[in-house]
C-alpha cells in the first residue's frame, strides 16, 4: 500500500508539473499573439508613413520647379529694371 502511494504521489506530481507547463505554453503564445498584432499595427503605420512620404516627395518637386520658374522671373525683372533704370540715367 505504501508502494502504492508513492507511486500516486509521483505521478500527482507529474501531472501538478505537466499542467503548470502547459499553462506557461499558453501565457507564452498569448505573449507571441500579442507581439504579432503589435508588429502588424507597427507594419501598417510604416507604410501609411511611406505613403506620405512618397506624397511630400512629389508635392515638393512640384512646388520646387514652381519656385525656380518664379524665381527665374524675378530675376529676369530685375534686370530689366535694372537695364531700363541704366538706359534712362545715360
Amino acid at each position: 500500500m505504501m508502494v502504492e502511494d508513492n507511486r500516486l504521489d509521483r505521478i500527482e506530481q507529474k501531472l501538478d508539473k505537466l499542467t503548470e507547463a502547459v499553462s506557461q505554453i499558453a501565457r507564452v503564445e498569448e505573449q507571441m499573439l500579442s507581439v504579432f498584432k503589435r508588429m502588424d499595427r507597427h507594419e501598417k503605420r510604416l507604410d501609411e508613413q511611406e505613403d506620405d512620404i512618397q506624397h511630400l516627395t512629389t508635392e515638393v518637386l512640384a512646388n520646387s520647379h514652381s519656385v525656380k520658374s518664379g524665381e527665374r522671373f524675378f530675376w529676369i525683372g530685375v534686370a530689366t529694371a535694372a537695364s531700363a533704370i541704366g538706359y534712362l540715367l545715360r
